[in-house]
């Protein structure tokens, strides 16, 4: 996603805010150590021009990173899956090991189950042969959103399968 503007404001002046503190305490300690005769308004405006002239740069770098970016923008049904998906992780609870508990191939099952029965003529209590839970889980709601569980329940598969692979040899 791209970020607006008013983000690249607000990263850019809280990093350049915690930069003006660090920046303020080695100016001190570097006057201290080399015995440099300069008060405190002297230290706060060789800081302050270097913080101004840090947001500018911040802020002109980011825009240009925005700009430089070929961003593909995420259609509405691919936004749709990867809310479900987190909605499965927040609001049901199905975390990375719980989902880590199911066997090989099971999620992406439940998955298909709701992508070939999306739009089908049929009752909502007709449950798949292929099911592989108990029928209390099974909830269909619609072509679409049956669509968007799927491949939500397909996306949780494949990082179950990411997270259990075992690493190549040699790789890092």
């Amino acid at each position: 996603m791209k970020q607006s503007r008013l983000m690249s404001i607000v990263e850019t002046c809280g990093g350049t805010a915690l930069g003006f503190v660090v920046s303020l305490g080695i100016q001190y300690a570097i006057c201290w150590w080399y015995a440099l005769p300069l008060g405190n308004a002297q230290n706060l405006a060789i800081i302050s021009v270097f913080t101004i002239s840090s947001l500018l740069r911040g802020y002109v770098w980011r825009r240009f990173c925005e700009a430089i970016h070929v961003r593909r923008p995420l259609s509405a049904f691919m936004t749709a899956v990867v809310a479900e998906r987190f909605r499965q992780i927040e609001q049901e609870g199905w975390s990375h090991h719980h989902d880590d508990e199911h066997d090989a191939g099971e999620l992406a099952l439940a998955g298909a189950c709701y992508a070939q029965s999306a739009g089908m003529e049929r009752s909502f209590d007709a449950m798949p042969k292929q099911w592989p839970w108990s029928a209390e889980w099974w909830k269909p709601a619609g072509f679409r959103r049956d669509l968007v569980k799927a491949c939500a329940l397909i996306v949780a598969e494949g990082e179950k399968f990411d997270r259990n692979r075992k690493p190549r040899a040699g790789a890092a």
